[in-house]
């Protein structure tokens, strides 16, 4: 090497800079190494430059703003989805792009979203909730005084495709989760061997509610069990309990993937990942698991 040419790299700093991403992608150990390493470099080079998220550097012309994010739903009536109405409210905790989201509604007692719609959803109560509703599922219109529903902690509903307004008149938090297949959403296709865990393991797979295209089930399971070899489709997960649980890919038990786990997690499980397609699955944690979780039928 030159000496002009180490003088470029102390002058920039350019070992340094290297030695210090390639030490955080061995710490790390990303997916996508190279896109992780760019990454860190273009965030090394905005540091010794001086230029933050908010301040380019004094040489480089500022970009132009991004345009805004397409709705996630376009519906006839042009109301907005319950996350773009009350994005207090509701939140997106789980996404498989172009095939659906999971949803978790969070209302303190009083709280009133906004005029809304939804696609056909399944649903899914944590807790008990009183709520008035103006409009489906109640008998009354968008606008007009709302019914008053009162639904049990454990109750999965699906309700076909609906605008209404929501308030919740009780004396606690209420919540809930639901899955929204995105207007795009396509059937996964059949499947050569396909069993479903509510027939390896009627157990702790309980199907709780089911239409033409989406179950709703629920899996419990005590702490060391584990159930048998099984297929999924496209599916969203919601921790209700358990602190960590093992998939073995395939059923491969030299291929163990330990995962911690946290009540009210959402998990996307799309079944182009070989951990969520085909797997066996033990109680690895410390407390009994229950998973909530919507699964594509078809």
């Amino acid at each position: 090497m030159s000496e002009e040419i180490k003088a470029y790299i102390e002058k920039h700093n350019i070992s340094e800079t290297l030695t210090d991403a390639v030490n955080k992608i061995l710490k790390e150990k990303p997916d996508a190494p190279i896109e992780a390493l760019g990454k860190y470099l273009i965030e090394a080079s905005s540091k010794l430059s001086g230029a933050t998220a908010d301040t380019p550097a004094a040489d480089t012309p500022a970009a132009d703003t991004p345009a805004a994010d397409p709705p996630a739903f376009t519906f006839a009536s042009g109301l907005p989805d319950c996350c773009a109405a009350s994005p207090d409210l509701y939140k997106v905790i789980a996404d498989i792009p172009g095939v659906a989201r999971l949803v978790k509604m969070s209302f303190p007692p009083g709280a009133k979203d906004l005029p809304h719609e939804h696609p056909t959803h399944n649903m899914y109560f944590l807790t008990d909730c009183k709520l008035k509703i103006s409009g489906p599922p109640t008998p009354t219109k968008l606008g007009e005084e709302g019914g008053v529903a009162e639904v049990p902690a454990g109750a999965s509903p699906i309700f076909p495709a609906m605008a209404h307004q929501v308030e919740n008149v009780g004396e606690a938090l209420g919540e809930a989760i639901f899955v929204e297949p995105y207007q795009s959403c396509k059937p996964c296709g059949e499947i050569d061997g396909y069993i479903s865990p509510f027939i390896t393991n009627p157990e702790c797979y309980k199907i709780l509610a089911e239409d033409d295209d989406w179950y709703t089930g629920l899996l419990t399971m005590e702490v060391g069990a584990k159930d048998n070899l099984h297929y999924h489709r496209d599916h969203l997960i919601y921790v209700v309990e358990g602190d960590g649980v093992t998939i073995y890919p395939n059923g491969d038990e030299d291929a163990a993937m330990v995962v911690p786990l946290a009540p009210g997690a959402g998990i996307p499980a799309p079944m182009s990942a070989p951990p969520f397609f085909k797997h066996t699955l033990k109680n690895s944690g410390t407390v009994t698991l229950k998973l909530a979780f919507f699964e594509a039928k078809k």
